[in-house]
């Protein structure tokens, strides 16, 4: 079957559900929203809220949940660097930033706004912040402020609702719900599919995470860090703290993130089985996340202790060699070197969990922008140290980032022949630190 670029999907999507709606929308201003959300999805820096994500959405869902499929992830702020081009004039006018966060202005105590102010619970005056669901809440603004005359007002209840439950990981948010639109009045007979609707598309927006292939699902959590981690977009510049600093970051949130809070439930939606089935396989795939980034972290630890103690942090392009990147920039200057080639063969230890080291070895589904798939380093020090060591590195490596030890001691505490092969493999692509990195490697094998 013939693809369709983003533009025309969004479009069609957004033209075909108002259409089953049975909207009077003429077909020139469902175009100009159309190319608003997709102008909004364009930003740079979205490596996974962006057109593949909703598209994505778009399948299953009746023609309110498309819309609100549609208009979730429009505004995104910390990442667009404040609100989409495309959607300014909607947000200026409910909505003010200030040092704080965006505080709700009187203007959307107006019939249309305030809805969705009911729905999110929200009051004119109050300030909202990315963490407390400012860009679901800015977004849901604009899907009402938009289709105002498109849809009437319960249609534009439900499309809030649905955005509002893609707020994520939230303890038990879908009863909080059901009560605000009790007392927004919308009636019995359809407020129970209002919320199941709602709890589909929270549920939806969150499938990556009870994905069967933990790949697949390390894909897209990859994805997430250059959006929370602006340095990243700068793939040959950024440095070995820069990497360090957003693998541990997203560690601590996977290590603190209880399954339960990712699915939802209202009455039968979804099914009993089908609910304990998704927090199953998420509970499996944020274990394995988890045990990935931390066999990532104690690399680039020790990549990060080496360069401190021979002159200081580095890209981490200059200390592990080109990106794929590099040689596309360059494709008649021959191969790029690379650390792990430079990487010995040692002992495998005994505790090498097989799920794990294929990950770390062959790689994520795909590579990012800013990474390559496969980890070399983690892959290497995992076959070589064993899971057991690489556990116990981290934490030592989170101790000496608090301060309380230097890179030096930190160093002195990890297995010798894994960390001077390191050492010496750098040296062999660092001509600046070539005998410093040497010398280091003697000294942690004497």
């Amino acid at each position: 079957m013939e693809q369709r670029s983003p533009v025309h999907e969004i479009v069609n999507a957004l033209w075909k559900a108002l259409h089953d709606l049975e909207s009077t929308a003429e077909t020139h201003d469902i175009e100009r929203w159309g190319f608003s959300i997709h102008a909004a999805l364009s930003a740079a820096g979205r490596e996974f809220h962006n057109h593949d994500h909703v598209v994505d959405l778009l399948h299953d869902g009746d023609p309110l949940e498309v819309i609100a499929a549609l208009y979730h992830d429009a505004v995104y702020i910390q990442v667009d660097q404040g609100p989409p081009r495309s959607m300014r004039n909607e947000i200026a006018g409910v909505l003010q930033q200030g040092a704080d966060g965006w505080r709700i202005l009187p203007e959307a105590a107006a019939p249309v706004s305030a809805d969705v102010l009911g729905v999110f619970g929200r009051q004119v005056g109050e300030i909202v912040t990315p963490t407390t669901g400012l860009n679901e809440f800015a977004s849901a603004l604009v899907s009402a402020l938009q289709l105002q005359d498109a849809l009437d007002r319960e249609q534009r209840i439900a499309v809030a609702a649905c955005i509002e439950l893609t707020i994520p990981f939230r303890t038990d948010p879908v009863n909080a719900l059901a009560s605000r639109l009790q007392a927004l009045g919308i009636p019995a007979s359809r407020h129970e599919d209002m919320v199941r609707r709602a709890v589909r598309v929270g549920n939806r927006d969150v499938e990556n995470f009870s994905n069967n292939d933990a790949a697949q699902f390390l894909d897209n959590t990859w994805k997430l860090l250059p959006e929370s981690n602006p340095e990243l977009h700068a793939p040959m510049v950024y440095t070995v703290r820069d990497y360090r600093k957003a693998l541990l970051k997203m560690e601590g949130f996977l290590a603190w993130l209880p399954a339960e809070r990712v699915f939802h439930r209202w009455g039968d939606e979804p099914r009993a089985e089908v609910h304990a089935r998704r927090v199953a396989r998420t509970t499996g795939n944020l274990k394995l996340a988890v045990r990935y980034l931390r066999a990532k972290l104690y690399s680039i630890s020790l990549v990060e202790a080496i360069a401190e103690t021979t002159g200081g942090d580095v890209p981490l392009d200059y200390f592990m060699g080109g990106l794929k990147s590099t040689q596309l920039a360059r494709p008649t200057a021959g191969p790029v070197k690379r650390i792990e080639q430079f990487l010995p063969q040692l002992a495998h230890a005994p505790d090498l969990d097989a799920s794990l080291h294929r990950l770390l070895a062959e790689g994520r589904a795909s590579e990012s922008s800013f990474d390559t798939g496969p980890s070399p380093l983690g892959a290497f020090l995992h076959a070589t140290v064993g899971e057991s060591a690489v556990m116990k590195g981290v934490e030592h490596a989170k101790k000496w980032w608090a301060g309380g030890m230097d890179a030096a001691d930190f160093l002195a505490a990890q297995p010798a022949r894994p960390v001077a092969a390191i050492a010496r493999a750098a040296g062999n692509i660092i001509d600046t630190r070539r005998d410093r990195l040497f010398a280091l490697a003697e000294r942690l094998e004497r």
